[in-house]
């Protein structure tokens, strides 16, 4: 598929996208057919996706109530910053774009990667990259990787992009990470630790312009649900992923392939490098397994280590005793209390203590 084909597909798309908005907003077919940029779309094009916006129209009346739903209020948002977007799409040469290195998130995986190749053989590049200039004739991707790497695989030479002038160094990395944070399906644990540390060091600083957030929203009007949730994530989830990026390398790898929850790994982000490295090897060599109160216990056993001295640390023997006392005490029998009334209010057709107890486990599972 050739560079303009790609370009003409995407603007294709968008006038079809004007066509059901501009129908939602009560203009007459006749009012349309003089809106639409006919190089794009043809008559009876127009007229097909006028039919099929109308049934789709009836369908949601036949259905509608009295509540408007949060799906409702999103679109009516989208449609206003899609009317406040003035970018221009041009095209720019692969030669010409940079990615942005050293980004917190990972390109796509194989499956993904082949997904995205055959949409674009099928559809060319359906949003544009979003770059900024950084110097002669040079641009750097803020959103977009994914999408240029899998456009070469196609052949393309030639890539649509949005360009956004001034932004500053501080202001497109958090271009970058809002916009993956928000339009990535899949983000692990430390992809999004490491972008909320950067986020978090920015901010710091206080140099980011108030408007950068706008304008993420402007230009990929899709995302606007995912936004505000990730600008209302609490504070105390914000700073669980941000203690992430104390641990050492190797720990950081393993809650990448998930063999330690975040709540086990932020207690111990709070270990010196030593007693990590011992933790990291127990973990990946002997293969022991970490609960969040055993994490809390090791955690407690260090800091009261070094209350004496800071530079004293845990053995590793000292740590598989904890592990050791641990897996003592989850083996230890617990006693709970009843009343002969109580007994045989519930379980009076039962014949013993086994059956009572089995009968007890059984429905305490089946409500898990």
């Amino acid at each position: 598929m050739s560079t303009n084909q790609v370009l003409y597909n995407y603007q294709k798309k968008e006038q079809i996208k004007k066509v059901k908005r501009w129908l939602q907003e009560g203009k007459t077919k006749d009012e349309i057919f003089r809106l639409v940029d006919k190089r794009y779309l043809t008559e009876d094009e127009i007229n097909n996706e006028l039919e099929l916006a109308k049934e789709y129209m009836k369908d949601n009346d036949n259905e509608s109530s009295d509540e408007i739903s949060e799906d409702e209020l999103i679109i009516d948002n989208v449609e206003e910053i899609e009317n406040k977007n003035t970018n221009k799409v041009i095209m720019i040469a692969d030669s010409s774009l940079e990615d942005y290195h050293n980004q917190p998130f990972k390109l796509y995986d194989d499956d993904k990667k082949k997904e995205m190749i055959e949409s674009i053989k099928i559809n060319g590049i359906m949003q544009p990259l979003i770059v900024r200039p950084i110097g002669s004739k040079k641009y750097q991707i803020l959103a977009g990787h994914n999408r240029r790497i899998c456009g070469r695989e196609v052949g393309l030479k030639e890539f649509p992009c949005i360009v956004k002038e001034g932004l500053s160094d501080d202001d497109a990395i958090i271009y970058l990470v809002d916009t993956n944070l928000c339009t990535r399906d899949k983000i692990s644990t430390m992809e999004r630790a490491r972008a909320y540390k950067i986020k978090y060091d920015i901010y710091k600083k206080k140099n980011i312009k108030t408007s950068v957030t706008d304008e993420i929203k402007k230009d990929n009007p899709s995302i606007r649900n995912s936004f505000v949730k990730v600008e209302k994530a609490s504070n105390g989830t914000i700073q669980r992923y941000l203690r992430l990026t104390y641990l050492i390398p190797q720990l950081q790898t393993i809650v990448e392939k998930q063999k330690i929850n975040i709540n086990v790994a932020e207690k111990l982000s709070f270990l010196p490098k030593q007693e990590q490295r011992i933790i990291s090897d127990l973990l990946d060599i002997d293969k022991i397994k970490l609960s969040e109160s055993l994490a809390k216990k090791i955690r407690i056993a260090s800091e009261n280590k070094r209350k004496n001295s800071q530079y004293e640390c845990l053995s590793k023997q000292e740590i598989l005793d904890l592990i050791k006392m641990k897996k003592e005490n989850d083996n230890e029998s617990v006693t709970i209390i009843f009343t002969k009334e109580e007994v045989n209010k519930y379980f009076k057709k039962y014949g013993n203590k086994e059956q009572i107890k089995k009968c007890i486990l059984k429905w305490a599972t089946e409500q898990l």
